[in-house]
């Protein structure tokens, strides 16, 4: 005989809301943009210079910077924009 697993209704599974989401990729994005530039330092002699400054400000101002604006626009688009269409429609 086969084995019958429990029929009974299904838990839902939390589910996390946009607004994390959206978190969890800024954090994740951030994350990647550190390392990048704690390997860019060493790669550019371990020493502070003009060049080191020049790179973490490019990095951290318009890299990550431009990346967190376009995601906030992003949010709250789809926080406008997803609750006028109806549920399954494009």
């Amino acid at each position: 005989m086969a084995d019958k697993k429990n029929q009974g209704p299904k838990i839902a599974e939390p589910r996390l809301s946009m607004f994390q989401e959206y978190l969890y990729v800024y954090l994740l994005f951030w994350v990647f943009i550190s390392v990048v530039a704690f390997i860019s330092f060493f790669t550019c002699g371990g020493v502070w210079d003009d060049v080191t400054s020049g790179i973490m400000e490019f990095l951290f101002v318009i890299v990550g910077g431009g990346f967190t604006v376009v995601a906030v626009i992003d949010y709250f688009y789809e926080k406008q924009m997803g609750q006028t269409r109806p549920e399954g429609q494009r």
